[in-house]
């Protein structure tokens, strides 16, 4: 059986990231009935940079966890049921429709989340299925350092994320890698798309918890931008891969904060900048009335830019 990664400390997994009970997962909102009966849908994955050409490759990574070590001996049929008993089998369908579309090479990254160890002594494998090419040469089995020859073809040059590598990661295996030369790619959030397969927004979370230094009401871009530069460039440089819009969406996890801020972010991928900011009531979980209206606000006032939409003077 496979299942999504969950975001845990990366040095005890057990340990999950925070979450507003009340609100859950903001990716959720998106992915949801209410979008998708206004023709809105909403995909995940992991993406590439070539950093000597600074553009977008062709290839995305989907990664799914796997309950059992059996995963590797599975048919292209059998992983082809999991997948679509994981993610459903019209959700499936239809990112693999958007990416198609849009030139990129979709490939579900497999795997069970065994401890570090095993991805240093290189036990540890992962099963890359290309659904791009399913009738020919789909499945391949990669250890920890195939994995970095792979990313490093793709990345072309080693950029760091610092060397204690990631506090927080979605596998022991992603982990490993970020203390590494080539790391795991780093993640589009969510990606919205309509029917006819053209982008609509690249979506990143940022997370607002009771420990942060900055008051909710003051977050924005401009607090991260340059400590964090490589990855708001690499989601400018998707943007316009895809053609289409950022948003920045800020979100609380303390439960007495019931607002998530928005800014849409414009510029050169190197020059990123906030033009436009709105505040939209938190969507609840269980609470299709809220869900409803949020999505017909962000739908309204975000995508299509109308009422609510401040102008920002510096991001």
């Amino acid at each position: 059986m496979l299942r999504k990664p969950t975001l845990a400390l990366t040095a005890d997994r057990t340990k999950k990231a925070q979450e507003n009970h009340k609100s859950g997962d903001p990716a959720d909102w998106f992915d949801s009935v209410w979008f998708r009966r206004r023709g809105i849908y909403a995909a995940s994955f992991d993406f590439f940079v070539n950093w000597e050409r600074e553009t977008v490759c062709d290839e995305v990574w989907i990664k799914r966890i796997s309950d059992t070590a059996d995963i590797l001996l599975q048919s292209k049929e059998e992983l082809l049921r999991q997948i679509a008993a994981c993610d459903g089998s019209e959700k499936s369908n239809s990112v693999y429709l958007f990416l198609k579309a849009q030139g990129l090479k979709e490939k579900y990254m497999l795997f069970e989340d065994v401890k570090e160890t095993k991805w240093e002594d290189g036990t540890g494998r992962v099963v890359m299925f290309d659904i791009s090419q399913y009738k020919k040469d789909a499945l391949s089995a990669l250890n920890a350092q195939q994995l970095q020859e792979k990313i490093g073809g793709l990345r072309k040059k080693q950029v760091s994320i610092g060397n204690a590598g990631l506090i927080y990661s979605t596998s022991a295996l992603e982990g490993y890698l970020s203390k590494k030369p080539f790391f795991w790619p780093g993640d589009a959030d969510t990606v919205l798309y309509n029917e006819a397969n053209a982008a609509l927004a690249v979506l990143e979370f940022k997370k607002h918890t009771a420990r942060s230094r900055i008051p909710f009401e003051e977050q924005k871009l401009s607090n991260y931008l340059e400590k964090d530069i490589l990855k708001y460039k690499s989601l400018g440089l998707l943007r316009d891969r895809l053609e289409t819009k950022l948003f920045v969406l800020y979100y609380p996890i303390p439960p007495d904060i019931d607002t998530v801020i928005i800014e849409e972010i414009q510029g050169a991928p190197d020059q990123l900048t906030a033009v436009r900011r709105l505040e939209l009531p938190v969507p609840l979980k269980g609470d299709e009335e809220s869900q409803e209206a949020f999505a017909g606000r962000f739908i309204k006032e975000a995508l299509n830019g109308q009422e609510g939409g401040q102008l920002c003077l510096n991001g």
